[in-house]
């Protein structure tokens, strides 16, 4: 189902850096697909166009491509934000972080 160097969301250390570009699988969301293992959205964190406090996660899935799920504190004055901060906005139990 996953490939190497995803990771639960819930295994994530509260420290981990989370950079824009880090890419992010929310699985369970309902599509019609035969394989659950298939039935997810894919995310990119990134940087929000004149917004210095916030990272946002932007879907990459057919279809849903653009839409933004949440937006994150970055970890000020730092370009990245926590691992913390991605546990309060999504639901950890059906979530992956791919560690580059």
């Amino acid at each position: 189902m996953i490939e190497n160097g995803w990771i639960f969301l819930e295994e994530l250390d509260d420290n981990y850096k989370i950079w824009a570009g880090t890419r992010v699988r929310l699985f369970g969301v309902g599509l019609n697909v035969k394989e659950k293992s298939e039935d997810y959205y894919e995310y990119l964190v990134s940087y929000i166009y004149d917004n210095n406090e916030y990272l946002q996660l932007t879907n990459l899935s057919r279809g849903e491509a653009g839409n933004i799920i949440c937006v994150i504190s970055k970890d000020i004055p730092n370009h990245y934000s926590l691992g913390k901060n991605l546990k309060k906005m999504l639901d950890t139990s059906m979530t992956y972080v791919l560690l580059d």
